[in-house]
């Protein structure tokens, strides 16, 4: 026990300033590119993690959907550090391409990884950015849900301190070095709610037509 009565300066109390290292992840959709027998048609997105687009009846079997992924990895830490490694668990209905993604590999896991940003340091409040383009072609069968994780699979600093809230590459999907996005791709039903209208229409022209003739020639007659 110490008791101080006056300024003492003689004392090492041991304080040391606490530091953390936190590397965070989120992944969106930020370009959907749907191409089939109509040419190609582009849906923009402001990096949203549920995308939907809807593709005509007669163009969906055969239509080829592109997704491009925008993965943003922030430093939230105090500690200057690298995102080794990121990994993107690709889903089975996806497809990918090494032409379209030179800085990607899929590994023998069927992983897709990701090291281009090994050496390149993330100082506290930063923030880079990757992208992933990965494809599915369309049938009438598979339309619905494509969900889509990915993760920094290996984080380092100079220190040597662990990330404070995350381990990376274990798949927690409550830590904040996973994210998640998701595209729903369904039938276009604009077109069939218009065509019925039509088709309705003209019956209704028929119809008062057929009873104007009823009323006014055959009672005649």
């Amino acid at each position: 026990t110490i008791v101080l009565s006056s300024n003492t300066y003689n004392v090492d109390l041991g304080l040391v300033e606490s530091i953390k290292f936190d590397l965070e992840l989120t992944k969106g959709v930020s370009l959907i590119q749907v191409s089939n027998s109509r040419g190609t048609e582009n849906y923009t997105f402001d990096n949203t993690d549920l995308a939907k687009v809807e593709i005509p009846g007669k163009q969906m079997n055969g239509s080829v959907v592109a997704i491009t992924y925008t993965f943003k990895v922030k430093n939230t830490g105090a500690v200057a550090g690298y995102a080794k490694k990121i990994v993107d668990y690709i889903p089975s209905d996806l497809s990918f391409s090494s032409t379209l993604n030179p800085e990607w590999y899929q590994d023998t896991d069927g992983n897709l990884y990701n090291t281009s940003l090994e050496n390149r340091i993330i100082n506290p409040g930063e923030e880079v950015e990757l992208s992933l383009v990965l494809t599915k072609t369309m049938t009438d069968e598979n339309t619905g849900l494509v969900n889509n994780t990915a993760e920094i699979y290996e984080a380092s600093n100079d220190q040597g301190i662990q990330d404070t809230d995350s381990t990376p590459g274990n798949k927690g999907a409550e830590e904040d070095d996973f994210g998640t996005a998701d595209v729903i791709i369904t039938v276009k039903t604009g077109g069939v709610v218009v065509y019925t209208g039509i088709v309705l229409g003209v019956l209704a022209i028929f119809a008062i037509g057929a009873y104007i003739i009823k009323k006014k020639v055959l009672t005649k007659i």
